[in-house]
């Protein structure tokens, strides 16, 4: 049994067969030069429909460092983080993306800060490749919303550029495991769930082959799932409005009346009567809206499905064969 410290690399892969040989050579000269730790390469196949697959088992017959968790079809990047999170056993966690867009080499100085004591290691891209201005602004924007409209990791909030690309301890992973929500931001939760943090900045390239698996519109998702699941200030918010659109509709029928009963003043205009009507049917759908996307989240919750669903494992013992795709609740009690 050696004596080393075990370092867990999780990696969600999604129609990537070109970029795996590349990814397996690059993270098998990091791990051969990092002589001091002992490695697991989880690559969770999140239900491509290429080649990836084989191409992961070619490489574990080559290398077994390198381990597969086969799902049954795509559950989202989030998905697959958190099956890889659950085959872990190592005494910390590297999350990365499968598109090397994420420098394998900053591995050495993430854990170099965990030998220093940082139980997160976080990436900060200092600069990005092949991103449209419109796609920067909207990271900015993200950063400054989520952490006016939360409290996530308290005054300092999410920092700006920050990456899914991490090291987590394995206390920190494990208060992940324990965590059985389903729509998930990770950074979020990772950032919430405390301990001692702090940042490594790297250039981020831009994909090695092949398309991007991060449209505008997943984005956007993730985006609105992180201030939904950590704010409570849209619903707030909208409280607040409807209530100062309340006090301004009785002082201006209070206006109204006096104008008509004391002076004199016939009321008038129909565009604004309409132009009011259609404000206040615009303002109820926003409502129902921001309540429906509470309810939405409530509903995936109470269903307790599970996050993911394993088709087939390479790699681990029988142990490790059927772990529960979803968290098993802390029992507490007395002994």
């Amino acid at each position: 049994m050696s004596n080393k410290k075990l370092v867990s690399i999780v990696i969600p892969a999604w129609n990537e067969e070109d970029v795996i040989p590349e990814l397996g050579n690059r993270l098998g000269r990091v791990m051969d030069g990092l002589a001091a730790f002992d490695f697991e390469v989880i690559v969770v196949e999140n239900g491509s429909k290429d080649r990836s697959f084989e191409l992961l088992g070619e490489l574990h017959e080559r290398d077994p460092r390198f381990k597969c968790v086969q799902l049954s079809r795509n559950f989202t990047a989030d998905g697959g983080v958190a099956a890889g999170l659950r085959y872990a056993e190592g005494d910390c966690a590297v999350l990365m993306d499968a598109d090397l867009q994420d420098p394998p080499e900053v591995i050495r100085e993430f854990l170099e800060k965990w030998e220093a004591g940082y139980d997160v290691v976080y990436g900060v891209i200092r600069t990005r490749d092949g991103v449209s201005p419109l796609r920067k602004f909207g990271n900015r924007i993200f950063y400054k919303l989520i952490n006016i409209m939360t409290d996530i990791g308290g005054a300092g909030g999410i920092p700006q550029n920050v990456t899914a690309f991490r090291l987590m301890d394995r206390k920190v992973y494990e208060v992940l495991n324990r965590m059985s929500e389903t729509n998930r931001f990770t950074r979020g939760l990772c950032t919430w769930a405390g301990f001692s943090q702090t940042g490594i900045e790297f250039d981020r390239a831009d994909r090695f082959a092949g398309e991007t698996k991060a449209p505008l519109s997943d984005i956007a998702k993730e985006a609105i799932d992180g201030m939904f699941s950590f704010s409570f200030l849209p619903i707030r918010a909208v409280s607040v409005i409807g209530l100062a659109l309340s006090l301004f509709s009785f002082l201006f029928l209070a206006w109204q009346l006096v104008s008509t009963l004391i002076m004199g003043k016939s009321f008038e205009g129909y565009l604004t009567i309409i132009s009011t009507i259609l404000l206040m049917f615009g303002f109820l759908f926003l409502v129902l809206g921001i309540i429906g996307e509470y309810l939405a989240r409530i509903f995936d919750e109470v269903k307790n499905r599970p996050l993911y669903v394993v088709k087939d494992t390479l790699g681990f013992t029988e142990d490790f064969a059927n772990r529960p795709s979803r968290a098993v609740p802390v029992q507490g009690g007395n002994d």
